[in-house]
């Protein structure tokens, strides 16, 4: 396993400053148990939602907290992640927040201060500004996907985690307005197959595909008028 990302911990922290949950996970299989209703599910919502998943529907009890870390291994490399719950003035959870960064330990980046030692990266990547799906990727070792149809690091967790609301029938986490050419280089980006080039052909195959339903269409309407 040449590219790996493995979470070694996550602390979530409530608005009043409390920990509402720290765990340490090991390598392998991790099981987390509990009665019905009792926050399973929370769980592995924050886990996507701190490694960088465009996740905003939580439950109340969620809602009340402020701020997620983990502490994860990519490619040998420790590092630590927060992503902080910022809400609107209805309460509402903000999409796409940024995410910030600590190179280390989580315990050494909790005793550092966040002003100083956390690099913040924003969702989107701009012309002169790295996203931090841009960070991950480097780290991971995998190409950046550039272009119309952006592959952030959204788009890989949806083929690792799937929630209880997805169809059973579904490889990915449900999304609606999902593209084929989206999943078709998730999955060649994970089997290490990805080729711009072929990326980049499949892009404007469409695109010349919508242009010829339009030029047949005004054909189709200019032979019908004379």
């Amino acid at each position: 396993m040449h590219n790996n990302l493995f979470l070694n911990r996550l602390l979530i922290y409530t608005e009043d400053g409390k920990v509402a949950f720290d765990e340490t996970f090991h390598k392998g299989i991790n099981i987390i148990r509990g009665n019905n209703s009792s926050g399973k599910s929370t769980i592995t919502h924050f886990i996507f939602y701190v490694l960088g998943g465009d996740f905003v529907d939580f439950v109340p009890e969620a809602k009340a907290c402020s701020s997620v870390y983990a502490e994860v291994e990519m490619n040998g490399a420790v590092m630590a992640i927060r992503r902080d719950l910022e809400k609107d003035e209805h309460q509402r959870i903000k999409r796409q927040a940024p995410m910030y960064f600590f190179w280390g330990t989580l315990d050494a980046a909790l005793s550092n201060p966040k002003e100083k030692s956390w690099a913040r990266y924003g969702y989107k990547t701009l012309e002169h500004r790295r996203s931090f799906s841009n960070v991950l990727f480097d780290n991971l070792g995998l190409p950046i996907v550039k272009g119309d149809n952006v592959i952030t690091f959204h788009q890989i967790l949806r083929l690792l985690y799937i929630d209880q609301e997805s169809p059973t029938s579904s490889l990915f986490y449900y999304e609606l307005f999902d593209s084929q050419l989206t999943r078709e280089t998730v999955a060649d980006l994970l089997l290490g197959i990805y080729n711009e080039q072929l990326y980049e052909s499949k892009k404007r195959f469409g695109e010349v595909a919508k242009e010829l339903v339009v030029v047949a269409s005004e054909v189709k309407a200019t032979r019908k008028f004379f």
